[in-house]
């Protein structure tokens, strides 16, 4: 299996919250690594990305696994029934919008990370926030003031005019430290990022080191 990887400078990134950061959630914290793992595998897209993830984190030295999404109120059902199956601890707060909520998972060994990765990859491909982290809880929510990127037309008192909206909302933070590795579900779920301080993702040659049996790391593309 051949597994696409590009990785990116951090220097290039803008984690700050607005409408020229590069990701839709704010990172504290010092990071080295932000790796990318393409889900087209061996040049296809194919439920392929889900083996390779699932073999990867059987390691048990991975766990526990923090995993945070932001999902829609219809499906807090669905969820909270894998979670008794599995038997996987959960709580949820008020999400970013009147209808979405934010679901975090305490992931404690590779069965339950197997059952749970179909949702995790699912709701990123969605576009909603879908993030996991190893060993360590990064996540935590703030209330922030928000902005609508385009001004809209209000009238009052006979007089239009173009305002920006503006509300307060729960906004993710991820604090990394310097032996945080975190995973976000890239936009249509067509990759995966990582961000990491841990050596072993500092070049493909350490990084394949400590892959599956019969997985292969190409270079998609690097920045200069």
């Amino acid at each position: 299996m051949k597994v696409e990887i590009s990785y990116f400078p951090p220097e290039k990134i803008i984690t700050e919250p607005g409408l020229k950061a590069t990701y839709p959630f704010e990172i504290t914290g010092e990071f080295k690594y932000i790796v990318e793992f393409s889900c087209y595998i061996d040049g296809d897209y194919t439920d392929a990305h889900e083996e390779f993830f699932c073999n990867w984190l059987e390691i048990p030295n991975y766990y526990p696994i923090y995993s945070l999404a932001e999902i829609y109120d219809f499906q807090l059902e669905e969820y909270e029934e894998l979670f008794k199956m599995q038997n996987i601890e959960f709580n949820y707060m008020k999400g970013s919008s009147k209808d979405s909520f934010f679901v975090k998972a305490i992931i404690r060994n590779p069965q339950q990370f197997k059952q749970y990765y179909p949702y995790l990859h699912g709701n990123g491909s969605m576009l909603n926030l879908s993030l996991w982290s190893l060993k360590q809880d990064v996540f935590s929510l703030e209330e922030r003031e928000h902005e609508s990127p385009y001004p809209v037309k209000r009238t009052k008192k006979n007089r239009t005019r173009l305002i920006k909206l503006k509300w307060i909302a729960n906004t993710l933070i991820a604090t990394l430290t310097e032996s945080s590795t975190m995973f976000w579900v890239g936009h249509d779920g067509d990759y995966i990022a990582a961000f990491s301080n841990d050596e072993n993702f500092s070049t493909i040659d350490s990084l394949q080191k400590i892959m599956p049996e019969k997985v292969e790391l190409v270079t998609d593309y690097e920045w200069e």
